[in-house]
């Protein structure tokens, strides 16, 4: 059986229209891209939305990364933290006595990336899908701040207003006796943050809102540059979806 587009699929589900449809094929059609990811951008579907509809469409299944506690070390190290980042891609977990490796992914029909993977973690790749910046947040949540935590009781630095290294290992802040030296208190503690950025660090959603937000001004940014230059001659609209479409 034939695999339904994903822009028809939506429709039938009632949560895009044709009118909506047409305008993001004609924006993918003028700057290239992914259609999914261009419906998100133009907020015509959540990212919730989208990743169900992909996995209805690639028969893929989709996996909620909000729910995922944690992923154990020797799995989280089959990628590099480098490589999931750039790839949008996030281990999960190994089957079949390591052979196995079940990876949320943004872009499931990335043959390239995929293939990489395979090389890199020696297992078959086991592909679930999920939004980008789910996968995002996941990243920092147990990428970033997993390793901040392995690291935490062997590497970590203290220093003064002037840029001055006061404490470099946790072991000069503890005595013989356990407590604290004086010796390695900062002379001067740094300002606070502003209200602002407090209000935003606490809150996830009001944090992504502003990530995504800073994202769409990027990328209107980069549409009206690449126009100017198009119009200059510089390069014509077909070179630039060729480069886009590598």
């Amino acid at each position: 059986m034939a695999q339904i587009k994903l822009g028809e699929l939506l429709i039938k589900a009632n949560v895009l229209q044709e009118s909506q449809l047409k305008a993001a094929l004609a924006e993918q059609a003028k700057w290239g891209g992914k259609l999914g990811e261009i419906l998100v951008r133009m907020s015509l579907v959540s990212e919730d939305i989208l990743v169900r509809a992909l996995s209805k469409q690639l028969n893929i299944p989709a996996v909620n990364l909000d729910a995922v506690q944690t992923i154990p070390p020797h799995v989280r190290t089959k990628i590099p933290a480098q490589t999931a980042r750039d790839f949008a891609v996030l281990p999960l977990q190994l089957r079949d006595d390591g052979k196995t490796l079940v990876v949320a992914v943004a872009d499931p029909l990335n043959v390239r990336h995929l293939d990489e993977l395979r090389a890199i973690t020696k297992c078959r790749i086991l592909p679930n899908v999920a939004g980008r910046t789910a996968i995002a947040r996941a990243y920092a949540r147990l990428y970033e701040e997993q390793a901040e935590l392995g690291e935490a009781d062997t590497n970590f630095k203290v220093m003064d207003a002037q840029g001055r290294t006061l404490v470099k290992n946790i072991k000069d802040v503890n005595g013989a006796g356990g407590a604290p030296s004086q010796q390695a208190a900062p002379r001067s503690a740094p300002p606070p943050p502003p209200p602002a950025a407090r209000a935003v660090s606490g809150n996830p959603a009001e944090l992504l809102k502003t990530v995504e937000e800073v994202q769409r001004k990027e990328v209107a940014a980069l549409k009206a540059m690449v126009e100017l230059l198009i119009e200059k001659g510089v390069f014509t609209r077909e070179e630039y979806l060729a480069k886009v479409k590598r």
